[in-house]
């Protein structure tokens, strides 16, 4: 099914309710933002407009796009230019994201755009250097030429990006930058605004004292005072992580009050539809959700609107809907679990005595998980035109769940029983791993692909993993005896070779035995 926008899409409210596709992670189709093509953002772009929200906030990670532009990377900006267009037709604006201040090496171009890691090429440009502050400026106004037709321009203020001690006023003449393009390039300048992203603290030195373990006060009070000084139009994008103690907690939420900017500014609950970074795994979150959208219910009523976000949209969709729910009405905030779970799946126009245990499954025992689950999903349709938007369609989505929970089950099922002998043991074992390595092969789940992309357990989500720890942890078995029978079971089915089977047994054995000690 094509998605055709109407003509008269109707226009976005004053109020933003906001969601950021974040394109750097990678995953199989359709987990992985960054392997849809046009079709499946329209599709997307249309579902999230059925769900209320009328801002579309998009990483196009131009970052991995070295300079000079080559001729497949301009045609790859005028892609992503078309996107806007098609958000646009849906009724949605739509905010393009950059970082501040990185680049990549030249040789990150040898791979096509899609299949590109940033991570391991990145340069962070010292914008206190004038000839390297100049050559970044100048490749990024070319980008900005070309995607010269979206709302707004969101910088955010490192990770990634940034470096120790750099000043407010540097990252300011970034923007200005930017600005200056917009006013000369933009398709309507006078409305296309700027909106820097509040987030990391601009200046501080992760390298030194770890992730957000800085104070933040004295990076983010004065580089707010320093964005009062930019050009209108601008907004301000202040985040907060989904819990204190967690990232910067609310320490950007409470800061941007208290300089009496709440009220310019868009609120971003990072992490309220789905904790970053995560493995593909249906994760109910709701909770969450009800303790951040009453917290912060006093800001959100003074401030233009809120975000958030998901690295992996398809399978973290219970939380968006009631996420969506919740920010349209906050009344649903006290909906039980079981009745948001139902709501969704007449809104996908599913079987709800299907749908609502395969999105717990990772929640409920063996005994409240029907064993023929998989099966009777497959078995099973989504009717509502809504559910026919999903990126890869449908019964693609029903299928995921399918593997999903049956990865949950034999998981379970394997770790159920007492054990009798070694042997069995390693049989077990074998059919554990053997189930996460199946999901794995599913999502292809590498997070930044610094570290590979081959399977690891760092891409197994930790809840699919805990009844196996649990089950070590009582095993009676002889570790290294334990390992190497695995390990040749692992090989007779031909899906491992044995010194890669070794490594990785050795990494989930040896942890486990240590860490019950």
């Amino acid at each position: 099914m094509e998605f055709t926008p109407a003509e008269d899409a109707p226009q976005t409210s004053s109020y933003v309710q906001g969601f950021y596709l974040h394109t750097s992670w990678e995953f199989a189709y359709p987990f992985a933002v960054r392997s849809w093509d046009r079709e499946d953002y329209r599709r997307y772009f249309q579902l999230l407009k059925t769900l209320n929200f009328n801002l579309v906030m998009f990483w196009p990670l131009t970052e991995a796009m070295p300079a000079p532009l080559s001729t497949p990377d301009r045609t790859e900006l005028e892609a992503m230019r078309k996107l806007v267009d098609d958000a646009h037709g849906c009724g949605m604006d739509f905010w393009l994201t950059f970082c501040p201040n990185l680049t990549s090496r030249p040789e990150i171009a040898a791979d096509p755009f899609k299949r590109r890691h940033l991570y391991p090429f990145r340069i962070d440009v010292r914008l206190d250097d004038p000839e390297a502050k100049a050559a970044y400026l100048a490749h990024r106004s070319e980008i900005l030429k070309v995607l010269n037709n979206a709302d707004a321009y969101v910088t955010i203020d490192g990770d990634p990006g940034g470096y120790p001690e750099a000043k407010p006023r540097q990252f300011v003449e970034v923007l200005e930058n930017d600005r200056a393009v917009i006013d000369r390039w933009g398709v309507n300048p006078q409305q296309q605004k700027l909106i820097p992203w509040i987030w990391n603290g601009w200046g501080s030195d992760w390298e030194k004292h770890g992730f957000w373990n800085e104070p933040l006060e004295p990076f983010i009070e004065p580089f707010l005072e320093e964005l009062r000084t930019l050009p209108e139009p601008w907004e301000l994008l202040p985040g907060r992580h989904i819990r204190e103690g967690r990232g910067n907690g609310r320490t950007v939420l409470e800061m941007t009050e208290r300089v009496g900017l709440t009220e310019k500014s868009t609120l971003f609950c990072y992490e309220a539809i789905e904790y970053e970074p995560t493995p593909p795994a249906v994760v109910i979150q709701f909770d969450d959700i009800r303790r951040i959208l009453k917290q912060e219910a006093s800001l959100l009523e003074k401030s233009r609107g809120v975000m958030g976000n998901a690295q992996q949209p398809i399978m973290a969709l219970p939380n968006l809907f009631f996420f969506a729910r919740a920010t349209s009405d906050p009344g649903y905030l006290d909906r039980s679990d079981i009745d948001v779970l139902r709501d969704l799946a007449v809104f996908l126009g599913g079987d709800a005595e299907l749908l609502v245990p395969a999105w717990q499954c990772l929640d409920l025992n063996l005994d409240s998980l029907p064993m023929d689950l998989a099966e009777r999903l497959r078995g099973s349709l989504l009717s509502s035109v809504e559910a026919q938007l999903l990126p890869g369609g449908s019964e693609h989505y029903l299928e995921l769940l399918a593997r999903f929970a049956e990865t949950r089950l034999e998981v379970l099922q394997a770790c159920s029983d007492h054990v009798e002998t070694s042997a069995d043991a390693a049989d077990r074992l074998c059919r554990m791993v053997s189930a996460l390595y199946g999901w794995w092969l599913v999502h292809r789940y590498v997070f930044s692909g610094e570290n590979g992309t081959d399977f690891h357990w760092d891409f197994t989500h930790p809840k699919l993993m805990s009844p196996i720890e649990a089950w070590l942890k009582q095993s009676r078995v002889e570790p290294q005896a334990l390992i190497e029978a695995t390990v040749n079971k692992l090989v007779a089915t031909g899906d491992w070779d044995e010194s890669r089977a070794t490594v990785l047994l050795g990494q989930l054995v040896d942890s486990d035995s240590e860490s019950g000690a």
